[in-house]
């Protein structure tokens, strides 16, 4: 079953993996996580990695800076995919 807190945890998990030098304190639910260095290359893994772990599909239109600008917009995103 998925929570809000444990959707959030995963995200914060797999953002890791793909920006391996922010440390978890940077990672909070509303900063920017282009600025901590993402981009378009492991964004796309960052998608990818989404994908598999909650076992969804994005479309192209989903895949937007709107929707990965934070955990905090992720996390809606999600939850919005799987019906939460």
């Amino acid at each position: 079953m998925f929570t809000t807190e444990s959707v959030k945890q995963q995200i914060q998990q797999l953002v890791s993996e793909v920006l391996p030098d922010v440390s978890p304190e940077e990672l909070q639910d509303n900063v920017d996580i282009f600025n901590l260095g993402l981009d378009s290359i492991n964004a796309m893994t960052l998608v990818s990695n989404l994908q598999d772990a909650f076992d969804i599909q994005l479309d192209a239109s989903e895949i937007s800076f709107e929707n990965f600008q934070n955990i905090a917009t992720i996390v809606d995103m999600i939850e919005s995919k799987k019906g939460l």
